[in-house]
């Protein structure tokens, strides 16, 4: 998927070709994707305080990955087989258990940083030059312990869209929390009181807390404290960690989902809100407001639809339903469609609804699973074997667990029968690899006769040319005389 700017020239083009007439439903626009975007808020956040947190991770990766040697060195000098875990600092999940194994990993560094540079055998690398910078600064942990405490926050939504089933009318709500919960570290009580979280002034300085008050986190204060540092290096390390929370929020307010009023407006089948009447008739009205705008329901449908919703929402029976529901145990989907399918007379309600459920909240399956191909991952694993198991996993998420699996006898079969079908395979690939090379020989042996034919061609074509250089010079010299003559 590209970045949100790409996005929004799509969307532009798409619609001026597909919006023939103006009745044409218009494209419902929450934003680009959400995870991408609150993805890219944190990574803003870390980039913009020049702490090279995001390069410390990869090098500290990349200085053991596919090297036994210069582990067993590291074992050997620090006494520990920890090892960092992967990183990637595009739509990865795993933030904090990184930054928490780097922690980990920190006194280890340095004895094996100490070892190999006091016995001459240090790696000549770019990671290891970088690593040995790092660890000399005396704020690296508090550094670390920073950004794992973020990284915390936003992976609780992170984790919790990673999922197929419809989270629209939750996004909303769960960003808005997200975002009050950052503002909270660093923005005055009295500002977030007083005001909506999407319309403060975070360039002003009086909405803001002062270095002390801001919430840095128990471990990063315990880190700080330890580090000894002089009191102006603290500072200036609070206003670094300001820096990650403000850049943070400044993206997400500029580029989320939240700055698009179809989110706050679907909210509304949300049934925490539908709960709460005046709130939830509200953003009803603002949700077929803009679904008559964009052409998708009448004005007529748009009205019965609302009676049907509001009516429904105030039976006791329905109100206790919602009271009830927990989304970690029901889809809302089927939730909303049981509950109008068994009252009646609700078909306009359960078209607004379909409306609704098939928005995307987030990335496509493929694209997601970037952020979580580490619980199928393995070092020099090929693209087959990658997609292989990636299918599985996702088999096994879709039924609920291993425990949910029917071993059938066509199973049974099928793994019986699975080192015959890798051995053909194994044979498939290798006269596939075999006509590959012989494609490329007699493609190498075409160009060389090309190369060969366009050389002779290049030496007939320079022989003419001078052979037509001296006919030419001759039939020049010729009507010189010719002229003298007459």
């Amino acid at each position: 998927m590209d970045g949100p700017n790409v996005i929004k020239k799509l969307l532009k083009d798409l619609q001026a070709q597909i919006k023939e007439q103006p009745t044409d439903p218009e494209i419902l626009n929450i934003g680009s994707c959400g995870l991408h975007a609150i993805n890219v808020a944190f990574k803003a956040g870390a980039v913009v305080t020049q702490w090279k947190i995001l390069e410390f991770h990869r090098a500290l990766y990349y200085l053991f990955n596919k090297s036994p040697a210069r582990r067993a060195l590291y074992s050997f000098y620090s006494g520990s087989s920890l090892f960092p875990k992967k990183f990637c600092a595009i739509r990865w999940l795993e933030n904090s258990d990184v930054a928490n194994r780097a922690l980990d990993m920190l006194p280890h560094l340095k004895s094996y940083v100490e070892a190999v540079e006091k016995n001459k055998e240090a790696p000549c690398s770019n990671s290891y030059n970088l690593i040995k910078e790092a660890i000399q600064d005396k704020l690296l942990p508090a550094k670390l312990t920073f950004f794992r405490s973020v990284a915390c926050e936003f992976e609780g939504f992170l984790r919790e869209y990673q999922t197929d089933a419809p989270l629209i009318p939750f996004l909303f709500s769960d960003l808005s929390v997200l975002l009050q919960g950052l503002m909270e570290r660093f923005v005055g009580k009295d500002v977030l009181v007083k005001n909506s979280i999407m319309e403060i002034d975070l360039n002003d300085i009086k909405s803001l807390c002062t270095d002390k008050q801001m919430d840095l986190g128990i471990s990063t204060l315990s880190c700080i404290r330890k580090s000894q540092v002089p009191e102006k290096d603290a500072t200036a390390f609070r206003k670094e960690c300001r820096q990650f929370l403000l850049k943070c929020v400044q993206k997400m307010r500029e580029c989320s989902p939240l700055i698009y009023s179809l989110t706050k407006a679907v909210s509304c089948f949300d049934p925490s809100i539908a709960l709460k009447e005046k709130i939830f008739s509200r953003r009803l009205v603002s949700l077929l407001l803009i679904l008559t705008e964009k052409n998708w329901v009448d004005g007529i449908v748009a009205d019965r639809a609302k009676r049907q919703l509001i009516d429904v929402c105030s039976r006791p029976h329905i109100i206790h339903s919602l009271q009830q529901y927990k989304r970690q145990y029901e889809s809302i989907d089927k939730f909303w469609f049981n509950l109008l399918t068994t009252e009646g007379a609700c078909n306009d309600a359960i078209k607004v609804l379909k409306i609704v459920m098939v928005l995307s909240h987030g990335n496509a399956s493929v694209e997601r699973g970037f952020s979580i191909n580490s619980d199928c991952l393995w070092e020099n694993m090929k693209e087959d074997s990658l997609i292989a198991r990636r299918r599985v996993f996702d088999y096994i998420a879709s039924v609920g667990g291993l425990s949910n699996i029917e071993i059938s006898k066509k199973m049974i079969h099928y793994v019986h029968n699975a080192r015959a079908r890798y051995s053909e395979a194994n044979e498939a690939r290798r006269k596939e690899q075999q006509h590959k090379a012989t494609l490329l020989k007699r493609k190498k042996e075409t160009t060389l006769q090309l190369k060969d034919l366009e050389a002779k061609k290049l030496k007939i074509q320079q022989q003419a040319q001078r052979q037509k250089d001296v006919i030419d010079e001759e039939i020049s010299a010729l009507k010189i005389l010719q002229n003298n003559l007459t």
